[in-house]
C-alpha cells in the first residue's frame, strides 16, 4: 500500500504483514460464542468454529460487492443473507448451550 502525501516530496509505504489477524468486534464475539460452545458442548466447537469461518468469508466477500459497487440491489441482498446466516448460527450456538 503507498501512501502519497499532498505537498509532500516523498511517499511512504505502509507496511501490512500478511496473514496477520486484524481483531475486529466480531472477531471477539465469534470467540466469545465458541468459548460457550466449548465450555456446553465441546465436540461440537469445531463444527461451529467452521461455520462462522465460512460465513465471515461469506459477508467479507459480500462486503467487498457492496463496496465495488453500492447501488447492486443483489449484492446488497447478498450481504444482507450473509448477516442472516451468522445471526442463525449465534441462535443455533445459543439454543443448544442453553439447553
Amino acid at each position: 500500500m503507498t501512501i502519497h502525501r499532498p505537498n509532500a516530496g516523498t511517499t511512504q509505504q505502509a507496511v501490512i504483514k500478511p496473514g496477520a489477524p486484524i481483531k475486529t468486534a466480531s472477531d471477539q464475539s465469534d470467540e466469545q460464542l465458541l468459548q460457550e460452545v466449548s465450555m456446553r458442548a465441546p465436540m461440537m466447537r469445531a463444527a461451529y468454529e467452521s461455520n462462522l469461518k465460512d460465513v465471515n468469508n461469506y459477508i467479507r466477500d459480500a462486503q467487498e460487492s457492496v463496496n465495488a459497487d453500492p447501488n447492486d440491489e443483489e449484492a446488497q441482498q447478498a450481504l444482507m443473507d450473509a448477516y442472516g446466516q451468522k445471526s442463525m448460527i449465534y441462535e443455533m450456538a445459543l439454543d443448544r448451550s442453553l439447553q
